[in-house]
Formats: C-alpha cells, sequence, structure tokens
C-alpha cells in the first residue's frame, strides 16, 4: 500500500477556494529532484488573492496542492541530484509545500544555517527571493539611490527593507499605516518611516527624505491607492516596481509624469514564469546573498506561528494586518 500523508489543498468553491486538510499519497523524487519531510511552512498572501479566483466551474476544475515554501529534512533523493543527501537540513520554494512531504527540485534548495530554526527558515524563501528579484533583477537597485517600500510590515516588504540597505540604498523609506511597527522597520534598516494614512503628508515626508529629488525605486506590495501618489515622488529615471496590488489592483496613473520623468512602471509576478524562470530566481538569490542570511546580515521576520491544522486561523490573522513580517505553519518542528 502506497504511504500517505497529510496535505492542504485549494477546493474551488462558489465563493472562491476553500481550504482543506486531506490525505494523499507521498511522491517519490523524480530525476533532479528531493523529497522533503516538511517541518514548517510560510504562509503568503498571494495564495488568499488567488483563491479568491479558484471558483468551481473555473480552471483548474480540481483540487489543488496548497502552499509555498517550506524548511525540512531531506528524506529521499532522485537520480541526478549532486550535493544533497538525506538528513540535510534545507529551506527552498516549491508548489504543495503546506504537507508532512513535498518534492522540489534541487536548484530551489537552500541550505539551512546551523543557528536557525524550521519556522525561522520557512519565513524566508519566497519572501526573500520576491524582493532580491524585485530590487537587484528588476529594478537593478544601484549603490546610494533612494529606496522605497510600500507596506513595509509585509513579509516581502521586511525582506525588501534588509536587502535595499544591505545593497547600500540611501536613503531606505518604509511606509505603514501602522505607528506601532515603526519601531520594528527601522531596526530592519529603514533610514526614515512615513505614515501613508494622510497622502499630502507622506508624500512632503518621502520629497524631505530625499532632498527634494523623489525617489529612485519603489517597491510596492499596496497597488492602486497609492498609484498616482506613487508616481509623483518618483525622481527622474525611478522604477516602479509592483509586486503585490494587496489593497487594489486599479488606480490613477499620469502618463505624461511618467513620460516627464522618463521613469518605468515593470509588474513582477511568479504566476506567468515558467519553471525555469523562478528556479533562476531562486538561485540568483541564494548565489547573491545566502552568505549574507549565514552570516546573519540578513534576517527572517518571525511574526507567529500556528499549528499544521490551523491553516484557516493563519488566514484569519494574515487578513487582520496586525502582522509585522511572516506567519508559518509548524507542521512537524521535531
Amino acid at each position: 500500500m502506497a504511504q500517505t500523508m497529510r496535505a492542504w489543498f485549494a477546493v474551488p468553491g462558489p465563493e472562491g477556494a476553500v481550504f482543506e486538510l486531506r490525505e494523499t499519497p507521498v511522491a517519490a523524487p523524480g530525476p533532479g529532484q528531493v523529497a522533503v519531510a516538511v517541518r514548517a511552512a510560510g504562509t503568503n498572501r498571494g495564495e488568499l488573492i488567488r483563491g479568491a479566483a479558484l471558483r468551481a466551474g473555473t480552471a483548474p476544475p480540481s483540487p489543488a496542492r496548497a502552499g509555498t515554501e517550506f524548511a525540512g529534512e531531506i528524506s529521499a533523493v532522485g537520480d541526478g541530484v549532486n550535493g544533497w543527501q538525506p538528513g540535510d537540513r534545507v529551506m527552498g520554494r516549491a508548489v504543495g509545500s503546506y504537507a508532512q512531504s513535498v518534492v522540489a527540485h534541487q536548484r530551489s534548495l537552500m541550505r539551512m544555517p546551523s543557528s536557525m530554526s524550521w519556522p525561522e527558515a520557512a519565513a524566508i524563501p519566497n519572501v526573500f527571493v520576491t524582493a532580491h528579484d524585485a530590487l537587484v533583477t528588476n529594478a537593478a537597485v544601484r549603490h546610494g539611490e533612494s529606496v522605497m517600500v510600500t507596506a513595509g510590515p509585509s513579509g516581502v516588504g521586511t525582506a525588501a527593507i534588509q536587502i535595499a540597505r544591505h545593497i547600500g540604498a540611501n536613503p531606505v523609506i518604509a511606509t505603514t499605516r501602522t505607528p506601532a511597527k515603526v519601531d520594528a522597520l527601522r531596526a530592519l534598516g529603514a533610514h526614515e518611516v512615513v505614515d501613508t494614512r494622510d497622502t499630502a503628508k507622506w508624500v512632503d515626508a518621502v520629497m524631505r527624505a530625499t532632498a527634494g529629488r523623489g525617489v529612485d525605486v519603489i517597491i510596492d506590495h499596496v497597488g492602486g491607492p497609492m498609484l498616482a501618489a506613487n508616481i509623483g515622488v518618483l525622481a527622474l529615471k525611478a522604477r516602479l516596481v509592483s509586486v503585490g496590488r494587496n489593497a487594489g489592483r486599479v488606480g490613477d496613473c499620469d502618463l505624461d509624469e511618467i513620460a516627464r520623468k522618463r521613469a518605468s512602471i515593470i509588474g513582477v509576478t511568479f504566476r506567468t514564469r515558467t519553471p525555469e524562470e523562478s528556479l533562476a530566481c531562486s538561485e540568483r538569490f541564494a548565489a547573491h546573498l545566502m552568505d549574507a542570511v549565514t552570516k546573519g546580515a540578513l534576517k527572517p521576520v518571525l511574526d507567529r506561528t500556528f499549528p499544521f491544522e490551523r491553516l484557516t486561523d493563519a488566514h484569519t490573522y494574515m487578513l487582520s494586518d496586525a502582522q509585522t513580517g511572516k506567519i508559518v505553519l509548524l507542521i512537524d518542528p521535531r
């Protein structure tokens, strides 16, 4: 009889996906793949956004394994795997990681620092790879350029603040609508933190922080409601990278302002990337910054953990926007 395990599935429903914990067969790794006994898995807001669109009668028509990132121990390796063996402590990105076991490509793996806990490691892969892709690959931030990270307390936000500071951006500006989170964002490396509840005030604050020239790069997770003001604070030849649109997909865009500033609006997502492109993102981050993670210069920001069975509670907490950093499921944290 095939070995089974518990895994979370996103099941299409009339009002969007319903997450269900089910028994499912344990998959064996194929060529170039490893099987990982998952100890912890990071949650991500994107799964709720995608889940809302996963309605009964739309594609995909069947339940899909949920989860994007994991930390755990390699339990088996497939043909052609080099440099990894059973027992290695790893973290990485793979679809279906809300499970007791997940199969991942060897190129997606990162070796866990020995001092790091399972939940801390699970808080790294998706947000740091995403932030690195936005800042370094797409925005091509240069030393001394100014960077603004909107929704700074978000998972990707906390990673982007640290990476921007680490690579020499100056100033690094973070935004939040929660004054109680200001000190935490400064501790992560933000030179300035602005409260975006009053548009006129935060725009003025950003212009003061950049000596009136505006910001060179915006890493945006808010979307539509901030778009017009974001364009307003861009410097000449600036880049606005749209990573998330958590507050809305549609906003006002002054195309003449974009043209005058010779600015770029860059969209990024993993939804339309090929598997090869997605793996390359993980590899670029690991090659550039895993040494900084291992040395503690870049750190996971773990807000709270939830037991494996309480994924829906984790999602509810995520939607409250109370967190700073990552929310992680504890699957088998022995």
